[in-house]
């Protein structure tokens, strides 16, 4: 138990690291230069996926092929693989008329997709040409999603490459749109260290926004980080990588060339799958359930799909209070991975067939009904519509495209103000390009304003919040902070500061969390101001008096044992936001602090009406 105790103090008590410049986001996080994306391509990429596999005869080539020669049926196609007429729906679509328009013949994972889709074309064609030709796809954008990591460590979240089809481009040639996404999913090395073991990569990503480095050096930095790894770290680029339980490649298509007509946006994804038996080995891009996007057939109501209520009781019980936990676009989630029978084959355009608020319905039903009563109960403002228009939005259509509230729209999420639309309409990368600000000569892919406005100063918090937090203040790692009375856990809903904050379910009416002792020595100099950040919940018994909240801390190698820091009184506050607390420190506190000790600890103390909650704590900070 001992050792134990000293590893969490150790993990806890690590120096909180100065940002010596700022973090630039079209540097460390989204990057879309020219000069430096140029050095990707596509041949490369699937070369050193081929070379891991070690299957005799496979080639770049053939391995493009295969992954798209599974968007023709068998007939049509070459004998490389899986293609999208395997499994039949005999059914379908007549069982859903007024929901889905296209013709359907085939499936993923139970749910019905368009085939054959246009893009299948691309089997056929010479990914590659000879010099001076240029490849059929060209490198556009590296993404770091850190922001992606599992709150638990096992993983450090995506690193990600997006591929444009050359010649098609909303502005010039919508109807020969493509992409093709890589999206790697790194394994943490050292799990038990949590998302303190990413830290080399977070470091990595923070570095290219040293103003001394040149942009040949951030090219240099990328391309070994994303073909060879950090020391310790799996490359980006690893067949392992893309394969079940890791990231995903997914295809965004939008291809129409004559005399295709039928085809609407469509996103797909792949894993790879690499079996050996036998003295040799296969490597396919098979398709596979899109993650994270149940399919919109599961949200009607009257629905025969025998997954459809096991789905809509999941939904009500699990995805509810996740959904509307949360103040910011960014922070949308469902509280696990969506179940994988429920994902849809392939995702489609959200005007019509993706439209989980159309697939409701505007009637009565026991599935809304759920809904709102499940809401209600944990007290929350939203409707039943604004939560399904949050739903929408984390998925892969709602995400790209944000629509109006008419007619099914998911830009009314319950927020102070509706969701900007995208100034790309749909995708938020682009194949056009601009000048990178004072840098005279240079270019850049242009991206989208939600990007820019919305989802990149999020992860640009993400990562300042990492390098510069503490784990117990941020409330970061599991088992930090313990109660005997109150039942806790670690939430990404409601939250001010990294990606996770405390809730506390409140049974009684009295309840003590602490935490474990922590070192002071990386949050030098400390003022005189104890800061947190608390959520009064909606839901009171008596809402005439809702409690108080107090602090204690504790510096046993200074004498300070339990000394009281101060009180807030709830009844007052606004109830479903979060409010700061400010508490004045005594000055020995402070002097005992800034020697920094490595054994502090604190208490908060929430008296309250039983049956109250929950509530919500983060962003504890010492503060001038």
């Amino acid at each position: 138990m001992d050792g134990a105790h000293d590893d969490v103090v150790e993990a806890v008590g690590a120096d909180a690291q100065a940002l010596t410049f700022p973090i630039d986001p079209r540097k460390s996080l989204i990057v879309t230069d020219t000069d430096i994306v140029s050095g990707f391509t596509l041949e490369g990429v699937l070369q050193q996926l081929v070379d891991q596999a070690n299957v005799p005869g496979l080639t770049p080539e053939l391995m493009f092929r295969q992954m798209f020669d599974t968007y023709r049926k068998a007939s049509e196609g070459f004998a490389l693989g899986p293609h999208c007429d395997d499994v039949v729906l005999p059914d379908f679509p007549a069982t859903m008329d007024g929901i889905f328009t296209e013709r359907f013949d085939g499936s993923i994972n139970g749910f019905p997709v368009v085939c054959s889709r246009a893009v299948g074309q691309d089997a056929a064609s010479d990914p590659f040409p000879a010099p001076p030709g240029e490849s059929l796809y060209m490198a556009t954008t590296l993404v770091n999603r850190f922001d992606l990591a599992s709150p638990l460590g096992s993983d450090c979240g995506e690193y990600r490459v997006v591929f444009a089809r050359r010649g098609g481009d909303a502005q010039t040639n919508g109807g020969m749109r493509s992409f093709i996404i890589f999206e790697s999913r790194l394994p943490n090395p050292n799990p038990g260290q949590g998302r303190q073991g990413c830290s080399p990569i977070v470091e990595f990503w923070r570095g290219l926004s040293d103003p001394d480095m040149s942009a040949q050096e951030r090219a240099d930095a990328l391309q070994s980080f994303y073909f060879d790894g950090l020391p310790g770290f799996s490359p980006v680029f690893h067949i392992d990588r893309f394969a079940a339980g890791g990231g995903q490649i997914r295809v965004n298509d939008f291809l129409r060339p004559p005399p295709f007509a039928q085809d609407d946006w469509s996103l797909r994804e792949f894993k790879l799958s690499h079996q050996c038996a036998g003295g040799g080995c296969q490597l396919l891009a098979v398709p596979t359930h899109v993650d994270d996007n149940p399919s919109a057939l599961l949200f009607d109501p009257a629905s025969t799909d025998p997954r459809a209520a096991s789905f809509q009781s999941w939904f009500v019980n699990n995805a509810v209070e996740a959904l509307a936990s949360a103040g910011d676009i960014n922070r949308f989630d469902y509280p696990t991975l969506v179940p994988a029978t429920y994902g849809a084959g392939e995702a489609l355009l959200i005007v019509d067939q993706n439209n989980y608020r159309l697939a409701l319905g505007t009637g009565q039903s026991t599935f809304r009904t759920g809904i709102q009563q499940k809401l209600t109960a944990i007290g929350s403002p939203l409707t039943p519509d604004q939560l399904l228009a949050r739903a929408q939005t984390i998925s892969c259509s709602g995400c790209h495209l944000v629509k109006e509230d008419s007619a099914g729209g998911n830009n009314d999420v319950g927020l102070s103000s509706p969701i900007p639309s995208n100034n790309f309409l749909f995708t938020h990368t682009s194949e056009q390009t601009e000048d990178i600000p004072g840098e005279p000569g240079r270019k850049r892919f242009q991206i989208s304003n939600l990007l820019t406005d919305e989802f990149l100063p999020y992860r640009e918090q993400v990562m300042s919040d990492f390098l510069s937090g503490n784990p117990v203040l941020g409330f970061e790692r599991s088992g930090l902070w313990t109660s005997s009375q109150a039942p806790l856990s670690l939430v990404t809903g409601w939250v001010t500061e990294g990606i996770r904050a405390l809730r506390i379910g409140t049974p009684n009416a009295w309840n003590q969390i602490k935490s474990a002792p922590f070192s002071a020595a990386g949050l030098a100099p400390v003022g005189n101001k104890l800061k947190l950040d608390f959520f009064t919940s909606p839901v009171q018994p008596n809402p005439s008096w809702l409690g108080a909240v107090a602090v204690q801390i504790s510096i046993p190698s200074a004498g300070i044992h339990n000394q009281f820091v101060g009180t807030t009184n709830l009844s007052p506050l606004d109830q479903n936001a979060f409010s700061t607390f400010t508490y004045t420190l005594a000055a020995p506190t402070v002097t005992a602090l800034n020697a920094s000790p490595s054994d502090v600890s604190l208490t908060i103390e929430l008296n309250v009406n039983a049956g109250s909650g929950p509530y919500f704590v983060d962003n504890l900070r010492f503060t001038n």
